[in-house]
């Protein structure tokens, strides 16, 4: 008697466990979460607006195809310039890695038209 209700309370417990149907973030989710609000192109955008005053090419990261994994997971681990460091805690390194493929995975957004300048004549 005492076995089985040793057995229904563990197997209770397990039902109630918080991971059971948990619904885990992929990375297209874990993207716009954590980098999206400083990384996208356009206005609004922290990351991308400070290269864009400083002059630089704006390198939003969707679509990219010259980052390497080593590298994003280092700054996204140790933070770079204005960018905070990730945690483990924060960001796993099988989270960090869904959202670089799924970065690759994107198409380079177009790029905007130079607007045209008045010639003297």
């Amino acid at each position: 008697m005492n076995k089985l209700l040793v057995l229904s309370l563990l197997a209770t417990l397990g039902a109630c466990s918080s991971r059971q149907g948990e619904v885990v973030a992929d990375g297209a989710e874990n993207y716009e979460r954590y980098c999206a609000g400083c990384h996208n192109p356009g206005p609004g955008h922290g990351a991308t607006m400070l290269l864009a005053e400083k002059g630089r090419p704006v390198p939003a990261l969707i679509g990219r195809k010259d980052l390497e994994y080593d590298y994003l997971h280092s700054v996204v681990r140790q933070g770079l310039i204005e960018m905070p460091p990730f945690r483990p805690t924060e960001l796993s390194d099988t989270e960090i890695k869904q959202i670089y493929e799924h970065i690759m995975a994107q198409k380079l957004p177009p790029a905007k038209a130079e607007p045209a300048k008045n010639k003297a004549l």
